[in-house]
């Protein structure tokens, strides 16, 4: 933001629009329940074609793949001989 108050630059939000988000989800009812969800602009984010610009919102798959974090997880672990493999 500038001394002004406007934001500087296409694409960015002021800080109330940027903890909106954040907010909405502490206080919900709608996630009552509802852990590891990719929110966005205070709703869930769906999930994005590989083919669709970033700009247009949502959330690739490969990031919400339960799968790909287990492994990703569970690499540090092996790399340093840890054997505990519980979050």
């Amino acid at each position: 933001m500038d001394e002004h108050g406007d934001v500087i630059g296409e694409g960015f939000k002021i800080p109330f629009q940027g903890a909106a988000t954040g907010l909405w989800a502490a206080t919900s009812p709608l996630l009552d329940d509802r852990g590891g969800l990719d929110l966005e602009d205070c709703d869930i984010t769906c999930v994005s074609a590989p083919w669709t610009p970033m700009e247009d919102g949502g959330v690739r798959a490969h990031a919400i793949d339960p799968d790909e974090a287990a492994r990703l997880w569970s690499t540090p672990l092996v790399a340093t001989g840890a054997t505990r493999t519980t979050r």
